[in-house]
């Protein structure tokens, strides 16, 4: 291995080492309570190295999701899973990592939010809607996949937002219903109606 990659490597692990440092940190006390100084010393590295990789406790934060939301998205990809099936993924992931995920809504944004869930789902979604094209024999233009994967995109965005906020307030069995039927039936609908159409 060259001295380069043996770097990178070595720089890599350290970013993981502290957002998995900093996911500790954050079950318990909030994140506004936490300083990079907490960090470097639990870390048992210093604040030179920490400011090499990240320029606040903002930026390791959205490090800390991305890496989190990444590893979600494999793991979809791994069990060859259907939409709706990924969802019980996210929403089983946001259970488990409730302080983390209300960190990242309160302190990162929606806005933020939305758009780091948009850059891992797209190409998810529209792999799906792939795999459904050739599973039933269909052909559908390049333009129409890309509307409707941006489309179910910004559905699941939209609901993986809401069960952050509102999840504890929620029936969760009655919450995958619902997605489920939504998903289903309405893809379904549009799926067959571009057929006739010709999209």
């Amino acid at each position: 291995m060259s001295n380069n990659r043996f770097m990178s490597v070595n720089q890599s692990e350290t970013k993981i080492f502290m957002a998995e440092t900093l996911k500790k940190m954050l079950k318990n006390r909030p994140f506004a309570k936490i300083t990079v100084q907490d960090i470097v010393s639990e870390c048992k590295i210093n604040r030179n190295t920490f400011y090499y990789h990240f320029e606040n406790n903002y930026d390791l934060l959205y490090f800390t999701y991305e890496q989190e939301v990444k590893d979600i998205v494999d793991s979809f990809h791994k069990a060859k899973a259907s939409i709706p099936q990924a969802m019980d993924f996210v929403l089983d992931y946001i259970d488990k990592n409730i302080p983390l995920c209300l960190c990242a809504y309160e302190s990162l944004g929606e806005k933020q939010l939305r758009s780091l869930f948009e850059k891992e789902l797209f190409g998810f979604v529209r792999a799906t809607i792939e795999y459904l094209e050739n599973e039933n024999h269909l052909s559908f233009s390049e333009d129409f996949k890309t509307f409707v994967g941006y489309s179910y995109t910004d559905l699941l965005n939209t609901q993986i937002i809401w069960y952050i906020k509102h999840g504890r307030e929620l029936d969760k069995s009655m919450f995958k219903q619902y997605f489920q039927t939504f998903f289903t039936a309405s893809l379904k609908a549009i799926l067959e109606e571009a057929v006739k159409k010709g999209f």
